[in-house]
């Protein structure tokens, strides 16, 4: 059976990106580093919810040349074959007013992101996604949610829990390299945060948050469950709550941020294939 192009479903074209100017580099802990952007290509921005995730485009990683889109006939966009790497990072903060915009980025290793990320200075000329996606609409029926992370989910566990409202209780696990890393997190909600150590640089990320959560007590009353992490650590958080204390899958949300030993993980890995 073939079909005609009348028939055949149009791709949804992605919206053009941003060419948009570094204003800020702020140090927020040794790890972890927030840059603003600005500029008029940030009009029209919008935020849809919490825990989105934008595109940062990246400069080639021999030559260091950021390869910047052209204007076409629907904006700027990239030639065919010319698009640069990119990693998605959680938008932090947005400022319609001022046309600014707060990424958070971790400093790890030689990833291209990092590395971007300890050399940009403000003034330079980046180029990001040209919305946002992934918004996640937290559960409001419920009595607490449990939130855990590593410093990867830092930013995203930020936005989440500034929209929790007043009436609800919420428990923070976040994993860290040391006390240097805690960040200070706030919420409308009811929080009581817990910081986890790893105290070691060669330790894969997680391995705390999995023995404090398989020993921790659920909460009394109706819960939800937010977890993003390494995406290994991930899965084994998730059987543990499925298989081990027999949790509805409904009251789950788990995401794998990143994975290790991989360049360039999905942005979509959810755990859903255990």
């Amino acid at each position: 059976m073939t079909t005609s192009p009348e028939t055949q479903p149009m791709r949804r074209r992605r919206p053009p990106p941003r060419v948009v100017q570094v204003r800020r580099v702020t140090q927020l802990t040794p790890q972890m580093v927030r840059i603003t952007f600005g500029g008029e290509q940030l009009d029209g921005f919008t935020s849809k919810g919490a825990a989105e995730h934008v595109r940062v485009f990246l400069p080639n990683a021999e030559t260091g040349e950021l390869v910047l889109p052209v204007m076409g006939p629907e904006g700027n966009e990239y030639p065919e074959g010319q698009r640069p790497q990119s990693r998605a990072y959680t938008p932090r903060r947005w400022d319609p007013k001022s046309n600014e915009l707060d990424i958070d980025f971790v400093i790890h290793g030689d990833g291209p992101g990092s590395t971007w990320a300890t050399k940009v200075s403000a003034g330079d000329t980046a180029v990001i996604g040209g919305q946002p996606g992934g918004a996640y609409l937290p559960e409001t029926n419920v009595d607490w949610y449990l939130i855990a992370g590593d410093e990867a989910a830092l930013p995203a566990m930020g936005t989440l829990l500034e929209v929790l409202p007043s009436t609800m209780r919420s428990y923070v696990f976040a994993e860290v390299l040391n006390q240097k890393e805690e960040m200070e997190l706030a919420s409308p909600s009811q929080l009581k945060v817990t910081w986890l150590h790893r105290d070691s640089a060669e330790a894969l990320p997680g391995r705390k948050l999995v023995d404090m959560l398989r020993e921790m007590e659920l909460p009394q009353g109706n819960g939800h469950i937010w977890v993003s992490c390494e995406a290994s650590v991930m899965r084994e958080i998730r059987k543990h709550f499925l298989e081990e204390r027999g949790l509805d899958r409904s009251m789950l949300r788990t995401q794998g941020y990143w994975k290790a030993s991989a360049s360039n993980h999905s942005d979509n890995d959810m755990g859903d294939d255990e």
